[in-house]
């Protein structure tokens, strides 16, 4: 049966844009993928050590990173740092305070960042949470792009995973086993078939498993086994399940001040400390699938009054899916910590602040302490995919900017931690906190004194 019309229009237009993107997209990622290296001090503040602790210890340690220099300061990647980790872990009478791995026995914890309207800043707060805890607390961070948009994929597609994404690269749809395999009308991947759909990062460590436009893919395949019903399976379980063959068959084996120097890359890649998944900005039964396998639930969300209709509407929505499901079928669902990340808040806009004041006293435990600003900085860096973390200013001016927003990015991430490994946080929540404070009273007093 020839196409019609319409329906040859929009795959003509699909595939031209699809190659569109490609072409642009390729050329500006792999030359401008981040190789920032970090100083001597940023490394001490992401070791939680002292400057002069850190600068002894390299003095005393022949292993130690030679790094670069960078007129008088000394600097180092993230795999340097990483190794300094290692090193560090191996002499430490608690070796967990700069390699939280999981023990053999822990459960995986499976964070997931998502939002039923775009623009919250969701993949952005995904992106910088991971890196957080790479750099900071030396995690092996798994991420899975489950938005056709692929924005997670965007900020860390670079040489080291081969680029970006091809069409026939394997989405979360394969991992989730939703297309058939002969006979059955689903794929039983083993944990060694699904270990190998993580591509690797600029991050030690970190994976992904990357999205392209046919991720878009799982709501068609989900409804399509709907329809077949085949036995043994619930439509909301593929990724769930998947998930557990996979953890089951990659158990962390090295214990974080064991490892050998000559085989660090066997234990950055044996297992993972937790999955950080990018929600597609909509409640369909493929996110469903993702709510289900996720012991903690991350909703960034602006503070404008329509957006918050929008958060209500989402939360209704899930709310009734899993009444129904639980109905059903006895299953622990979301066993973890929860929280509402307000995103993109601007301080100068009354109306912004009145409803997070709004929010933090109708729900003050469902809500985060801490906030994103809205910040030009950031913006400037989300032009080339770039987090806060790998993003170099060409100017002084953008510098000062970067830096504050690094700040904030710490504080929330601290906050998110504090809920998810309580014990684990820095302090950096409560230090951003007391600095708004302080500047909101100076700004007050400002204003009174005029």
């Amino acid at each position: 049966m020839a196409k019609g019309r319409l329906e040859q229009y929009l795959t003509d237009l699909s595939r031209g844009l699809e190659r569109a993107r490609l072409t642009a997209n390729q050329d500006l990622r792999l030359k401008q993928r981040p190789r920032r290296s970090y100083s001597m001090r940023q490394c001490a503040r992401f070791l939680d050590v002292s400057y002069q602790y850190l600068t002894k210890f390299a003095a005393q340690t022949p292993a130690f990173p030679e790094g670069a220099h960078q007129g008088r300061e000394r600097v180092f990647t993230a795999h340097e740092l990483m190794t300094i980790r290692i090193l560090m872990a191996a002499s430490a009478k608690r070796p967990g305070d700069y390699l939280a791995w999981r023990a053999p026995l822990d459960p995986l914890p499976v964070i997931s960042f998502a939002s039923q309207k775009g623009g919250t800043a969701k993949s952005l707060s995904a992106a910088h949470f991971a890196q957080y805890l790479s750099l900071n607390y030396g995690m092996r961070v798994g991420l899975m792009d489950a938005d056709p948009q692929h924005t997670l994929t965007l900020y860390f597609a670079g040489e080291e995973s081969g680029g970006l994404p091809e069409a026939d690269t394997p989405t979360l749809v394969d991992f989730a086993g939703l297309y058939p395999d002969g006979d059955s009308a689903y794929t039983e991947n083993n944990g060694r078939t699904l270990d190998s759909f993580f591509a690797p990062t600029g991050y030690p460590g970190m994976r992904i498993v990357p999205a392209h436009s046919e991720t878009s893919e799982g709501e068609i395949q989900i409804a399509r086994l709907l329809r077949a019903n085949p036995p043994g399976k619930r439509f909301y379980r593929y990724l769930r399940d998947a998930i557990d063959v996979w953890s089951a068959a990659n158990p962390p084996r090295t214990a974080p001040g064991d490892i050998d120097l000559e085989h660090v890359q066997d234990a950055l890649t044996e297992t993972l400390d937790v999955i950080v998944i990018d929600y597609q900005p909509a409640l369909t039964l493929f996110q469903l699938n993702n709510v289900i396998a996720s012991t903690s639930l991350v909703i960034p969300q602006t503070m404008k009054g329509f957006d918050i209709a929008t958060l209500a509407t989402f939360a209704n929505g899930l709310l009734g899916m899993l009444q129904h499901i639980l109905d059903h079928d006895r299953i622990e669902i979301g066993s973890g910590e929860h929280m509402l990340l307000p995103t993109i808040v601007q301080r100068s806009n009354e109306q912004d602040l009145i409803q997070l004041q709004a929010l933090m006293e109708n729900c003050p435990g469902e809500i985060l302490p801490v906030f994103y600003t809205r910040s030009d900085a950031i913006a400037n860096a989300a032009d080339v995919y770039q987090s806060a973390y790998e993003y170099e200013p060409d100017t002084r001016g953008k510098k000062k900017g970067i830096d504050r927003f690094i700040d904030n990015a710490d504080a929330v991430n601290d906050a998110i931690v504090a809920r998810l490994w309580p014990g684990r946080e820095r302090g950096h929540a409560d230090a951003w906190m007391a600095q708004m404070y302080a500047e909101d009273t100076a700004a007050k007093d400002k204003g009174e004194g005029a």
